[in-house]
């Protein structure tokens, strides 16, 4: 709804500052994990969770120069190029979707894949790859490795197309 021709401001930034948290939290968890896995000695990964053998999740180390299962690996300035512009796309998107007073579920979903896409930007563009260090030991996920970032991405992306459905009443 707009106010006096322009957007409720009040809205906007209570809704930013939490939303915001939100993300900026997702970050810096993200990269703090991704900071400790760097630092662990070599030998010490893969582990299992805690060290308890039957744990259904294992750490491990590896640097991914591409975009998710490796994908474009030989071409990294074209990943980070293709990364930059998504993680503009999503900003955009999700700034018009404050102005316009979309669904917070939608709003919600655009800020996890925001700040998932953010934390693994920051990645190549620091590190050069992007460090994923989860592994769910279940098949048919036991072959994949990610990160906190690409579970939000994931998890965002999962609320935006619910977002997507209900709106249409599919």
């Amino acid at each position: 709804m707009l106010n006096k021709g322009g957007p409720d401001m009040g809205f906007i930034l209570k809704r930013t500052t939490l939303l915001g948290t939100l993300g900026a939290l997702i970050f810096a968890v993200d990269q703090s994990f991704k900071n400790r896995i760097e630092a662990e000695p070599e030998g010490s990964l893969p582990r299992d969770m805690d060290g308890k053998r039957g744990s259904y999740v294992r750490f491990a180390r590896y640097h991914n120069r591409g975009f998710a299962l490796g994908r474009l690996k030989e071409r990294p300035e074209l990943v980070k190029s293709i990364g930059t512009a998504g993680c503009a796309s999503l900003l955009l998107t999700y700034v018009t979707a404050l102005v316009r007073r979309e669904s917070i579920i939608r709003q919600t979903g655009l800020m996890l894949a925001i700040s998932g896409a953010f934390s693994n930007l920051f990645d190549r563009l620091t590190r050069g790859y992007v460090v994923d260090y989860i592994i769910i030991k279940r098949k048919p996920l036991d072959r994949i490795v990610i990160n906190i970032g690409d579970a939000a991405i994931f998890a965002g992306s999962l609320l935006m197309a619910i977002s997507s459905l209900a709106k249409t009443g599919k």
